[in-house]
């Protein structure tokens, strides 16, 4: 998948290239340079997603970190990135995840970097996926590790009906 997205960077950059020549002609300004303008802002999005994605795909690290009030869940490229950091009070749920897919689809969700599986929970009332590209053998085993050192809630909140 790097080297279909490298690909694609290299076309990318020749049609940067050539949209700018076309924009900076000095033909007079019309209709056809309003639809480039829009255009190119649009594809230098998508290139700027698509050099992301890349760099995940290359040099991306998701780092896993438990200690006594806090679960640290740090995801970086080239040692840039953002933590985000969850009091271990709030989590529930802590379980593996696996999407419903056929195996050739699983196949092509994990070697992208997205995964059919991995690890998730409950803090509140959202979920946070983790550790997406592990099979999911591998994504149990972590959630037993996380298990031995901290006894994280499996509840599930009911809502309880006003009674009328």
């Amino acid at each position: 998948m790097a080297f279909f997205m490298a690909s694609w960077l290299v076309g990318w950059a020749y049609g940067i290239v050539f949209m700018s020549q076309q924009f900076f002609s000095g033909a007079p300004f019309g209709a056809d340079r309003v639809f480039l303008a829009v255009w190119c802002a649009f594809w230098l999005a998508a290139g700027g997603w698509g050099a992301t994605w890349l760099a995940w795909l290359i040099a991306g690290r998701e780092r896993v970190t438990l200690d006594r009030s806090s679960l640290r869940i740090r995801r970086s490229v080239f040692e840039v990135g953002f933590t985000a950091t969850y009091p271990l009070s709030g989590i529930t749920q802590l379980r593996t995840f696996g999407r419903e897919v056929p195996p050739l689809l699983a196949a092509g969700l994990n070697f992208t970097g997205r995964g059919a599986s991995g690890v998730r929970f409950s803090l509140r009332n959202r979920t946070v996926r983790f550790a997406r590209a592990l099979d999911e053998l591998t994504a149990r085993s972590v959630v037993d590790t996380m298990r031995a050192h901290h006894p994280f809630d499996d509840t599930v909140a009911v809502p309880v009906k006003p009674a009328a």
